[in-house]
């Protein structure tokens, strides 16, 4: 006959296994040209790669769901790139600009985008510390509080607090005094205190709330004027939307 049955199952489409009454007639069709054995050997190999392909099919809708999930928070936790602005997003952003316009902060403190699944932002440490410090100024403190009051407007999956510093090292004694690890210790120590005061005092789930310290790790612009070194010190806070890629 030339090909087994078994070489014909191989070149059926590999997207999709066969329906028994589909396969079934296949094997009538070539039953005259093999063994009773051969026949039983091939149906049982069918029967087999059939229910490995249901259980993978099984399988694999909590895997996707839980990819996407993982990669809406992965962006988050790397460099997130601006999203397309729906509707949504746009009024959410309009809101957010009105709020901080309203606290009088000086241009280029507050940088408010888009992210894939939410928003996010981005606030100079100039309005949130003093130099070489932790500890949240009373100005400070009150953008953070109508912030707070923003993001518990609309159900949320996640929030990102992530610290950052220029790649200026920690010189003076007074602040090496109080962070020993240099910028990466203070970028943390920021975080911490930002996310502190949105769970502790803004209503912010504590248990939603992820922080990082980047230190010089991740800049917006390179460190080469002071200007940009001004932009490079900041606080990012991102909100992940609940539903969004597939959040729990």
């Amino acid at each position: 006959m030339g090909h087994s049955l078994t070489d014909r199952a191989a070149n059926l489409p590999s997207q999709r296994i066969l329906t028994p009454l589909v396969l079934l007639a296949a094997l009538a069709l070539g039953s005259s040209c093999v063994s009773k054995a051969k026949y039983d050997e091939a149906l049982a190999e069918i029967k087999f790669y059939q229910r490995s392909n249901h259980d993978l099919e099984s399988a694999m809708g909590p895997i996707e769901a839980e990819n996407e999930r993982l990669r809406g928070e992965l962006a988050l936790s790397g460099s997130p790139t601006e999203a397309s602005i729906n509707e949504d997003i746009d009024a959410r952003l309009a809101e957010l600009r009105d709020l901080m316009g309203g606290m009088g902060t000086a241009p280029g403190d507050v940088e408010i985008i888009g992210v894939e699944g939410g928003y996010g932002l981005r606030l100079t440490d100039a309005i949130l510390f003093d130099s070489g410090s932790a500890t949240i100024k009373p100005d400070g403190r009150e953008l953070l509080l109508k912030l707070a009051a923003e993001i518990n407007h609309k159900p949320y999956a996640r929030i990102w607090v992530r610290g950052h510093t220029d790649s200026d090292p920690v010189a003076k004694p007074e602040t090496k005094q109080r962070f020993p690890n240099g910028n990466i210790e203070l970028s943390a120590d920021r975080a911490i205190a930002v996310a502190v005061l949105l769970g502790k005092e803004g209503g912010v789930t504590e248990d939603k709330i992820v922080v990082a310290g980047f230190g010089p790790g991740s800049p917006v612009v390179p460190n080469t004027s002071a200007e940009n070194k001004r932009r490079n010190r900041r606080v990012e806070i991102y909100v992940l939307d609940e539903g969004a890629a597939g959040s729990e």
